[in-house]
């Protein structure tokens, strides 16, 4: 007995829910469809402001574009930092303009990652629980691909600790400001206070007419709690350990209210609420309503569509990359006096990122491989050249999976139908490389604000970067906003934009492309590693099919073709009868 697939469903056809098309079936030919299926948008469907020669040869050559606006920036930033005009105003006010763009460009990010991470969690937690019916296959797929990604948020800790000296902190960046506090003595007939409680030079307190400059400091204790604080007046980096976890971890996990999860912008918070969103919309489709069918249900089309909207927002606004990068870059440099640091401290941090992609690919990826295939790794990368190229050019894990899945086939060492699943669902959730920049990045920014990073702050950031990362879309310039939430997320930055931000985003057009070419590469060696841990489990044949027969009992369960809610969970595969029995809809496995 053999499975097959069904024809596509013709345009009249009534509409079936289906799972996110970030999940290819384990047992699709890489020419079938799903009605959902999206990759990365064409040259027709990328944002046209008009169908111009010049448009299309934008369109065509942003990369270019995008490294034009960081040299000009650059350019820019530097006569800025050298201009010293007589009214000192003057300058400030330039870099205000001058950086409008840049902070536009910011602002719309921060406004679209929350909505898109709690649709695409959502949408991936459904899709692994229905998976879990396809036995020891998910089961080890997803346990290596975590296991790589906590080993990379490990390896990104020890990297940043390994460089944490080379950073320095920047003077007068990211140093707490005193809020200036003057104690009122006497009043005018206005209301306004003509004298101050004021420290005079033998110690002594006396009431005076008070220097608005004094640098004189009062610790006020309130010592009955009759003032009101702010939450960000004890940032996380003052906390103890056992502060940090509590108050910057667990408290964050759940919040109070779900709306105010996304008004805080609570990161951890967004993503657990998408967790449970998840399982809840699960077992509603597992158990529906009485008297409700599972396509009457549309919070899963909703999600789908929400996600394919806010990806629509996030190409929009990448669109507009290249003005936008020359305005953070031109404001990053014109305000900085000592370019020297900050310059040292960036090539600090990609030394650091090279330093921990290496260690994981050739402690982990080679360890991995040759511990679960006792064989020479590189026989085996050899053939992912042209996917980790292809990755390199063009950043987007969804653009090169059809290349990814091609050079795989190639290797003769992994059969297509485990690499028809494990490929599609790594190009979602195992983005090694992403980890490791993340906390890179972050503690790079902590030291040009001023913030010496503790224990705390390395624990909370791999957890962040860890699950933050298995949400990430696979598409060019995700993780800039995932570096921004991080960082406030650990440091407590109030909502701030952290200095040195733009110089991140001046440098990731270069680091985008190796954390790509990274990602794809981890996903190849998973694929192996799966293949090798399940032969002799699963029958496969040569063109990617399940044999029944040799598969897990598990895998193959009857559902009752007249209840609807079971289409879904079926992801409608027919299996076929040769003894001429009525063809019966059996779950094999979903994605």
């Amino acid at each position: 007995m053999s499975t097959g697939l069904p024809p596509n469903p013709a345009p009249s056809d009534r509409h079936v829910p289906q799972y996110s098309s970030r999940l290819n079936n384990s047992l699709m030919s890489m020419d079938d469809t799903f009605a959902h299926d999206h990759h990365e948008l064409s040259d027709e469907e990328q944002p046209k402001m008009c169908k111009s020669a010049f448009f299309r040869f934008y369109n065509s050559h942003q990369l270019g574009f995008v490294i034009l606006g960081a040299v000009a920036g650059i350019g820019l930033g530097i006569g800025l930092s050298y201009w010293t005009p007589e009214d000192p105003q003057a300058k400030s006010t330039a870099l205000l303009w001058i950086g409008l763009l840049g902070e536009l460009f910011l602002r719309a990010l921060k406004c679209v990652i929350l909505p898109l991470i709690f649709s695409s969690i959502t949408i991936s937690v459904m899709d692994m629980l229905a998976l879990g019916k396809a036995g020891k296959v998910v089961g080890h797929t997803i346990a290596l691909y975590l296991l790589t990604t906590v080993c990379a948020a490990i390896i990104g800790v020890l990297s940043s600790l390994a460089f944490s000296g080379k950073y320095t902190e920047l003077d007068g960046e990211g140093e707490p400001i005193l809020s200036e506090v003057r104690l009122a003595c006497s009043t005018d007939e206005h209301g306004d206070p003509t004298s101050f409680l004021t420290e005079m030079n033998d110690g002594s307190l006396m009431c005076a007419a008070g220097d608005p400059t004094s640098e004189a400091l009062f610790l006020m204790q309130d010592v009955n709690g009759y003032y009101a604080t702010s939450s960000a007046a004890k940032g996380i980096t003052e906390m103890s350990l056992s502060e940090s976890l509590y108050q910057g971890l667990f408290m964050n996990l759940i919040g109070p209210n779900m709306v105010g999860l996304f008004v805080d912008n609570n990161f951890l918070g967004v993503i657990i609420l998408a967790c449970a969103f998840g399982v809840a919309l699960s077992r509603l489709a597992a158990h529906p309503p009485k008297g409700v069918k599972w396509n009457q249900i549309l919070t899963v089309q909703v999600l789908e569509e929400l996600m394919t909207i806010c990806m629509m927002f996030v190409h929009w606004v990448i669109w507009c990359a290249p003005l936008c990068i020359f305005s953070l870059v031109s404001v990053a440099i014109g305000g900085q006096s000592d370019l020297g640091t900050v310059l040292q401290t960036i090539g600090w941090l990609f030394a650091s990122f090279i330093v921990g992609i290496l260690c994981q690919f050739f402690i982990v990826y080679c360890g991995l491989y040759y511990y679960f295939r006792r064989s020479n790794p590189f026989d085996y990368f050899k053939h992912i050249i042209e996917a980790m190229t292809l990755a390199f050019a063009c950043a987007s894990s969804a653009a090169t999976l059809p290349v990814t899945l091609e050079c795989v086939h190639n290797t003769g060492k992994v059969p297509p139908g485990v690499a028809n699943f494990v490929l599609p669902l790594g190009a979602t959730v195992n983005m090694d490389g992403s980890a490791i920049w993340t906390i890179n990045a972050c503690i790079a920014l902590a030291y040009l604000n001023g913030i010496t990073p503790t224990a705390a702050n390395y624990i909370v950031l791999a957890i962040i970067s860890t699950l933050g990362t298995i949400g990430a879309a696979p598409v060019p310039a995700a993780g800039i906003v995932l570096i921004l939430t991080c960082y406030e997320t650990t440091f407590g930055s109030a909502g701030e934009v952290p200095y040195g931000f733009g110089f991140i985003i001046a440098i990731d057009w270069l680091t985008d492309r190796f954390i790509t070419m990274f990602n794809v590469l981890g996903d190849t060696v998973v694929a192996a590693l799966v293949s090798r841990d399940i032969e002799g489990d699963i029958g496969i044949d040569v063109d990617g099919k399940v044999d029944l027969g040799k598969a897990d009992p598990e895998v193959v369960v009857k559902a009752d073709p007249e209840n609807e809610k079971t289409e879904r969970a079926m992801n409608t595969c027919k299996i076929e009868d040769h003894a001429g029995e009525e063809d019966l809809k059996k779950s094999a496995m979903s994605a």
